[in-house]
């Protein structure tokens, strides 16, 4: 299934979306971008709840620009979830569908396995008020895929989620959508939905695309968004596939090297951490220390900013920053080139992506 959207514009009294072209054949691709910057008015198009002022909207080689909403067959996921309070959970995942479909075995077999890979079995026979918000979005969820939707629309439907509902819906969201094999456009304004969910990025602001790529290009872009450049200044992403997990501590594999962090996973799943630039302890000497992950590193920048230092360090095919005061700077008395540690705790990378 493709998704291609060509010269797209939309204009609203004093602000304009577009003209911008995307495509989506696979996977899932996170459309980020600041609060009023279009993201919500690019995906009200592509669902058919606004009509372009120019432009056209092919989905697999079909033109759907003036297509009604019911007969486009797109799933949409909003910011709050749009369910029926006065029926059960399972009620409101097979509202819609005809008494022939919910009939049907292929169908039925369908259902179950969505309602198992979302793990919402256990609510099938509760109400609506009495669910947490992201009970509320799974149900969402599990509606919106029984009606084997084209494409799925998210609007940012972890947005109004406490945090730790959301680091583990955000986890949990990436294997839903893949396991679906259908493509996905999530919209947010939050970098940690990036790093845990995307496979492609499109940056948005001001209602134009400043960047489209794989995540790894655009987070390696040597000129980024500055939308993006704000949102990842602080931290480090980095990607590895575990190779022993016990007691509470996971080694990770990056090249040939290894490096811990907390929580068990599967041998073999693939992870992805974020790491505070501050979090990364900087010495000229090997030091004595609990710290898990102790790396020799080569310094192949140094950024000086306002109230801080940057150094940039590589060692083979990962690259990472460290954050440093100028006070500490002046004392270690580091040079580009120079051979260092770089050490930081098992508890410094934090978990944003998991998939096997």
């Amino acid at each position: 299934m493709t998704l291609e959207i060509i010269d797209l514009t939309i204009v609203f009294h004093s602000f304009t979306l577009g003209p911008l072209s995307l495509r989506i054949d696979e996977g899932i691709m996170v459309v980020l971008g600041p609060t009023g910057s279009g993201k919500t008015t690019l995906v009200n198009s592509i669902a058919g709840i606004l009509s372009p002022d120019k432009g056209k909207i092919i989905l697999n080689g079909l033109d759907i620009t003036n297509v009604p909403i019911e007969s486009r067959k797109i799933g949409y996921v909003f910011q709050d979830s749009a369910l029926f309070p006065h029926l059960n959970v399972n009620q409101n995942i097979l509202f819609g569908l005809s008494s022939r479909e919910i009939q049907n075995e292929e169908r039925i077999a369908m259902v179950r396995k969505i309602i198992g890979d979302l793990g919402i079995d256990n609510l099938l026979h509760r109400r609506i008020d009495g669910l947490s918000g992201g009970e509320l979005q799974k149900v969402s969820l599990a509606q919106m895929l029984v009606r084997k939707p084209k494409i799925i629309l998210l609007d940012e439907p972890l947005s109004h989620l406490d945090p730790p509902t959301k680091d583990k819906l955000r986890i949990e969201l990436r294997t839903i959508l893949k396991k679906q094999r259908i493509p996905a456009i999530y919209v947010t304004h939050f970098e940690d939905d990036v790093l845990a969910l995307a496979d492609s990025v499109s940056i948005l602001n001001n209602g134009r695309l400043e960047g489209t790529g794989d995540l790894e290009q655009i987070l390696n872009s040597s000129q980024p968004s500055s939308f993006l450049s704000h949102l990842t200044s602080g931290t480090n992403y980095i990607t590895g596939k575990v190779v022993k997990s016990e007691e509470g501590l996971t080694s990770f594999e990056i090249g040939s090297h290894l490096l811990y962090t907390l929580g068990e996973f599967p041998i073999g799943t693939k992870i992805g951490v974020i790491l505070r630039h501050e979090d990364i302890i900087l010495s000229k000497e090997k030091i004595k220390t609990s710290a898990r992950n102790i790396l020799f590193v080569q310094v192949t920048d140094i950024v000086y900013k306002s109230n801080v230092v940057d150094i940039h360090l590589k060692i083979n095919g990962l690259e990472i920053v460290s954050r440093i005061t100028k006070l500490a700077m002046k004392d270690l008395d580091i040079s580009i080139n120079d051979n260092i540690y770089a050490i930081f705790k098992a508890s410094a990378p934090h978990l944003v992506r998991k998939e096997n």
